[in-house]
């Protein structure tokens, strides 16, 4: 018989990255089905692997779907999780006053921003990419901007060589 469990730290370290992205994502109806496999997951742990693959599968649907398949991440989970949370804040601030109609609104819509969500994702990456190379810059003990994965109100406290 096959097995479909799925440890439990496993299974609150996918139930957490579910629920980051349920913070900061408006999915309509679509949460509703989510929730319910979270659920029920939390309450069936021997059939946890079925309950994940049909979370996956409705995340698939998504044109920016968080959990496609790609190499591991070598960063501690809360790091991570830091890295996420600040950086959906940081790209809705930002792009909440998307220009439009003049000539910075043309501007980034030359430089491939169409829109606001375009833009928010965009910010949303470079944030990304940038308090990752932070951490690894204090991880490996290089020259640059270091990030030891500490926030404060949920900022991350960066120091510069300067400091």
């Amino acid at each position: 018989m096959a097995d479909y469990s799925m440890e439990d730290s496993k299974w609150i370290e996918n139930v957490a990255k579910v629920n980051l992205y349920l913070e900061t994502h408006d999915l309509g109806d679509m949460e509703q089905v989510i929730r319910w496999n979270l659920n029920q997951g939390d309450t069936d742990p021997d059939n946890r692997k079925r309950y994940w693959t049909s979370i996956t599968t409705l995340f698939g649907m998504l044109p920016n779907n968080p959990f496609h398949s790609h190499r591991a991440s070598d960063l501690p989970e809360e790091v991570t999780l830091a890295i996420n949370k600040f950086a959906t804040n940081y790209a809705e601030a930002y792009s909440a006053s998307y220009p439009r109609g003049h000539l910075i609104g043309g501007i980034l819509h030359k430089q491939g921003y169409v829109d606001a969500g375009k833009y928010r994702e965009s910010l949303n990456q470079k944030m990304k990419s940038t308090l990752t190379t932070y951490f690894l810059n204090n991880l490996k003990n290089r020259d640059g901007p270091r990030w030891d994965g500490s926030t404060v109100d949920g900022i991350p406290q960066i120091k510069f060589e300067n400091d």
